[in-house]
């Protein structure tokens, strides 16, 4: 996951004049240089920094790649875009900054999205990645862009399937576990949805597809086939009646 979404994000940055620092917490630094040397043609004039936290550097850094190691996050500076893989305690004025994002793998039960969203990210999701052994551990990824937050959200339903673990939304009651899949179960969704428009009283499609990007593991596409489900069975009333739901549709809980 971090591997697909740094790809995605490395595009990014090298598009940008500011360019771009990524800060590496544990023991990625290998697969991220296999990263960055997919881009080892437009490296050269622009500025891509790798920081290593408490890490000796590894070889195999492409040419053009600043690569610094430092002796804890206190001494990462990071003025313009940044992601940093973290894991452990982190500083709040690390994730302070613009255009500055997170990936933080935690133990299970373990929420840092409230923190994250007051140091300024406020777009935030947490996924628990559940093992064939039952063993977890919780994702969350955390940037100020809900732009982003898709792009991270469309990498993270197309990881390989076959990788050993399944889903499952930390707020989900009842701990559904979810295939991996392009077109995943949308039963939790459903039943957050619902629970969501028993909160508001009614919402526009557009507003449910909001909360289903900040609030839960899926993508904002996906509450439309969630809320069709609802609507078939009876448990969400729309208007107008009849029609494809779209942006303005209002619904309301039956």
């Amino acid at each position: 996951m971090l591997v697909r979404y740094l790809d995605a994000w490395t595009a990014t940055v090298l598009r940008s004049p500011r360019g771009g620092t990524y800060v590496e917490c544990g023991d990625f630094a290998a697969d991220a240089f296999g990263v960055f040397g997919e881009f080892a043609d437009r490296l050269d004039g622009h500025h891509l920094e790798a920081v290593l936290v408490g890490r000796a550097a590894p070889g195999g850094a492409p040419a053009g790649l600043a690569v610094r190691t430092v002796a804890s996050l206190c001494d990462v500076e990071a003025a313009g875009p940044m992601l940093a893989h973290l894991s452990g305690a982190w500083p709040e004025s690390l994730v302070r900054g613009k255009a500055h994002e997170v990936v933080l793998v935690a133990e299970p039960g373990t929420d840092h999205r409230e923190r994250l969203r007051a140091a300024g990210l406020a777009c935030a999701v947490a996924v628990d990645l559940v093992a064939e052994d039952g063993s977890a551990r919780v994702l969350i990824f955390a940037t100020a862009d809900s732009r982003h937050l898709a792009t991270f959200k469309n990498e993270l339903w197309a990881v390989d399937e076959f990788a050993g673990i399944r889903y499952r939304d930390p707020g989900d009651a009842e701990r559904t576990l979810v295939d991996i899949s392009l077109t995943p179960q949308l039963l939790p969704l459903r039943r957050a949805l619902q629970a969501e428009l028993g909160r508001r009283g009614s919402g526009t499609v557009a507003e449910l597809q909001r909360f289903t990007l900040l609030e839960t593991i899926y993508r904002a596409e996906d509450a439309v086939g969630a809320l069709t489900a609802a609507v078939a069975a009876g448990r969400v009333r729309r208007a107008p009646e009849k029609g494809r739901l779209s942006a303005r549709t209002v619904l309301s809980a039956s």
